[in-house]
């Protein structure tokens, strides 16, 4: 989806205009011309409602902090031209978040969707996760209570102590090398590559990071991530022996379960989307 270049990020459309009147008639060019548009407002305007559900959906599990932390999504532009990373604007409250309120930058990290400016640390972190990521659409960043306190121990490995914790086996990366906020240009590439082709980020005396192909992937894993490290911080309170998942048992989870996961993702979106339509409508608007 990006890529460096010239010390910059330089983003991949996800759609593109037609630019060659030549391979067909003027009227069937603005036609698909006119498609493409129509298409790039639709998933604009459906990734804008997943994203600021999902902002909605953190603040009820109680997984942010103030007005600090950010989940992401790159979509189209609303206008059809390239690609923008929505993300809320720095200093609004996660229970205020509604989907047309967000803001969309371009590859240069510049407002050009919404009223706002983006968080510097946000900006870094993600762009670079996005550009070390082809396969990546949604990045989240939280500092959920459980996982990350988790990451202030010595031994912060995420142990298959539940039956959810197996869907981070092998599946989950460790940074244990703290550098302070994210605003030097440097930090956010280091994070990334910590990260590489897994899914979640147990980032040591921060917080956590998880990525998806979607949205509700990347929500999903961030819901569980907190939850499974709170079992595994709860059973660790009693002082007694914690008994792990046996290894051929979290082998035959991993081939299982694959399959329900990205339906299960949506699903728990979906729910709060339903739940958002009835109680809080300007969540969706």
């Amino acid at each position: 989806m990006l890529c460096r270049s010239a010390g910059l990020l330089k983003w991949r459309p996800l759609f593109t205009r037609v630019g060659t009147r030549g391979l067909g008639s003027t009227s069937t060019a603005q036609q698909t011309d006119e498609d493409i548009l129509r298409h790039a407002q639709k998933e604009n305007k459906q990734a804008r409602i997943d994203l600021a559900t999902s902002y909605r959906a953190m603040e009820y599990y109680n997984l942010h902090m103030g007005v600090c932390n950010h989940l992401t999504a790159l979509c189209p532009a609303a206008n059809g031209e390239g690609t923008v990373m929505l993300l809320v604007p720095h200093g609004t409250h996660w229970s205020q978040v509604t989907a047309s309120g967000l803001l969309g930058l371009n590859e240069k990290g510049e407002v050009v969707e919404g009223v706002g400016r983006a968080e510097t640390s946000a900006a870094e972190i993600h762009l670079a996760v996005y550009d070390a990521r082809d396969d990546v659409k949604s990045v989240m960043h939280t500092h959920a209570p459980y996982a990350t306190a988790l990451g202030t121990l010595e031994d912060c490995t995420l142990r298959m102590v539940q039956q959810e914790s197996v869907r981070f086996f092998n599946n989950i990366a460790y940074d244990i090398e703290y550098d302070g906020f994210a605003t030097s240009g440097e930090e956010g590439p280091r994070l990334a590559s910590k990260l590489g082709k897994m899914t979640a980020l147990m980032m040591g005396d921060h917080g956590v990071l998880t990525v998806g192909q979607s949205v509700a992937l990347a929500f999903d894993y961030m819901y569980y991530l907190e939850r499974v490290a709170m079992y595994q911080m709860l059973a660790m309170q009693t002082g007694r022996t914690i008994r792990e998942i046996q290894p051929h048992v979290v082998t035959k989870w991993v081939e299982e379960a694959l399959q329900y996961i990205v339906p299960y993702a949506e699903l728990h979106l979906q729910s709060f989307k339903d739940m958002m339509a009835k109680k809080s409508p300007e969540t969706l608007q």
